[in-house]
């Protein structure tokens, strides 16, 4: 079958920003459709931007498109945004996700509760990709990111290399946690003797490589931490306005959230899981899984 998937990542799934822009971190994460979608169908996906399209692992039957007309006649087509997005009109019978009934957003196939759910703003009891799976008309069954794989893990250096991961998307500035913060997790886990590594600009491919390259990633709920889940990279998630059940945590992850919606962790709470996780990393309990590079594939 020939599927098109319809996402630029300008509104988010669950819970969206008053902010405009494109989140990059939306964009990735929808990619876990291609898990079930790659392996037996053509694939075409409309609005990726091309900085990121370096993150998704190249196949034949995948191919990321800029204008609807690259597409010859789809079977199915998943509108996964709530923005007006022109298509030719005899496609309307084909598409699942989301739609305007001339008043708000709705969802074909119809559920409720995920409009409700979109329209209150208020958290999920269920992941995103659970949420979008249903959206296309789909159960998820627990299919990871379409991601690269890091070529090496489960094992920790001499001095565990430890990456700070604090910027956010203009999207959701309240996602940040103050860099006083970072600055004094910093010098802890330097004074307990491990290695820090701060994120780096450049390319997409880099920022991957830095990823894959740590032995624990601390990071606010954006691009970077999803890049981590995908690559089996061992990470723990900052989260304060968004909920961490909307992630799995795919056997890496560990999340710490303040409630009350405000990213008013402490330092030593950071610390001290980061301690514990690296114990539990050196352990043979948290493991990434050994199996390619970024830049291995793309050489």
């Amino acid at each position: 079958m020939r599927f098109l998937i319809i996402k630029t990542g300008e509104t988010e799934l669950l819970r969206d920003s008053a902010i405009g822009g494109v989140s990059d971190g939306e964009v990735f994460r929808s990619g876990v459709l291609l898990s079930r979608l790659v392996p037996d169908n053509e694939v075409y996906w409309y609005g990726v931007p091309g900085k990121l399209q370096a993150l998704f692992p190249p196949v034949e039957n995948l191919h990321f498109i800029d204008i609807l007309e690259e597409v010859q006649k789809p079977d199915v087509i998943f509108y996964l945004e709530r923005t007006q997005i022109p298509f030719p009109e005899e496609w309307a019978s084909k598409v699942k996700g989301f739609y305007f009934d001339g008043n708000r957003w709705r969802t074909r196939p119809r559920f409720p509760e995920l409009e409700n759910l979109i329209d209150s703003n208020d958290n999920s009891r269920h992941s995103h990709p659970h949420w979008l799976y249903k959206l296309c008309g789909m159960q998820w069954r627990g299919e990871p990111y379409w991601s690269y794989i890091r070529i090496q893990g489960g094992n920790l250096r001499k001095r565990p290399l430890v990456g700070l991961n604090p910027r956010v998307g203009l999207k959701w500035p309240q996602k940040a946690w103050p860099m006083e913060c970072w600055w004094s997790l910093a010098k802890k886990l330097q004074s307990a003797g491990y290695e820090v590594a701060w994120q780096p600009g450049g390319t997409m491919v880099g920022y991957a490589d830095w990823i894959y390259n740590l032995d624990l990633l601390i990071s606010v709920d954006t691009l970077g931490l999803h890049v981590a889940l995908g690559g089996m990279v061992p990470v723990i998630g900052l989260f304060g306005p968004t909920s961490p059940k909307e992630i799995p945590k795919w056997g890496v992850g560990l999340w710490l959230w303040e409630r009350g919606g405000k990213m008013t962790h402490s330092v030593e709470r950071v610390f001290f899981a980061a301690q514990r996780y690296l114990k539990s990393i050196k352990s043979g309990y948290v493991k990434g899984i050994i199996e390619t590079s970024l830049l291995d594939d793309m050489s």
